[in-house]
């Protein structure tokens, strides 16, 4: 699937100094947030997910413009803040780690029904995506430029950097066996794919899906296997087995937490349906990761 055109109308960027102690809040916007730690790693919590921390060098994206909060990570929290633009451009001497932050309207999201909530890439991911990371250095330079009017250069270059965001979005879920973008074409099976994206861990049915789509069961069993080529059932699968691998390569978690985590009531559960789409365990899936 070729990559819808995007089209960026507005962007603020500029450096902020998240001050060690202090919680930053975002409101729920019609707003793109994304944030490139400059000298050190930051804490990001999105909604009521699990606080992640972004690594300098690393890039965390908030496309959908969700309630998220910012903080200094090794500091207990005791006071709040606001993260509000316009950003200044001049590098700050305080305390605290420095973030290039960047805000653009959502709505340049062309597909807001598969992209993410919170997109994460570490310093090694930037480094991999080498476009996206001169892209990324190319909007700093102009954006802290105060000389001269750089609006339009900015504006294209960030139409070019959330174009590449989106095809690396994509591109994974291709890699994980999952063909979303082929489904957001069908305004039915377009919301049963949002079901399934934004609660995985849901205890989804078919019968709940086809509600969801509203078509009958049978009607969009096949219509779901002949638009994303694979059942709903095993998109679900595959869905909740890619995060699982995620989540197992991340090391924080326990293979039952992780099971829970991604929607499976058991472990025996999780690990024969782990076993069947991986082909090997959840814990020598972990094992191997680690050698690697």
């Amino acid at each position: 699937m070729a990559v819808p055109n995007i089209r960026v109308t507005e962007l603020v960027a500029g450096l902020v100094q998240l001050v060690p102690g202090t919680r930053y809040e975002v409101p729920a916007q019609g707003v793109s947030a994304i944030y490139l730690p400059q000298d050190g790693p930051i804490m990001v919590q999105s909604g009521d997910r699990k606080a992640v921390q972004v690594e300098k060098g690393g890039l965390c994206s908030l496309p959908k413009g969700g309630m998220h909060t910012l903080h200094a990570p090794g500091h207990p929290l005791v006071r709040q803040g606001h993260l509000d633009p316009p950003f200044p451009i001049d590098p700050p001497h305080g305390d605290g780690p420095v973030i290039f932050a960047g805000r653009m309207p959502s709505v340049s999201n062309p597909l807001p029904d598969i992209v993410p909530d919170i997109i994460l890439l570490s310093r090694a991911e930037m480094r991999q995506e080498r476009q996206l990371d001169l892209i990324f250095s190319l909007i700093r330079e102009n954006a802290l430029t105060p000389e001269e009017d750089r609006t339009q250069i900015t504006h294209r270059l960030a139409e070019v950097a959330a174009i590449i965001l989106l095809e690396y979005v994509l591109r994974n879920l291709k890699s994980d066996g999952l063909n979303a973008a082929a489904g957001v074409g069908d305004p039915h099976i377009r919301k049963a794919l949002l079901a399934i994206h934004e609660n995985p861990d849901e205890a989804w049915t078919l019968d709940r899906l086809a509600s969801q789509a509203g078509l009958s069961r049978s009607v969009f069993a096949q219509r779901f296997r002949e638009i994303v080529d694979q059942t709903p059932v095993d998109y679900l699968t595959r869905i909740r087995m890619a995060r699982a691998t995620r989540l197992l390569r991340a090391n924080e978690l326990s293979v039952s937490e992780i099971a829970f985590e991604v929607g499976y009531k058991s472990d025996a559960s999780f690990h024969k349906a782990f076993k069947r789409m991986i082909g090997v365990s959840p814990n020598a899936y972990r094992k191997q990761k680690r050698k690697g």
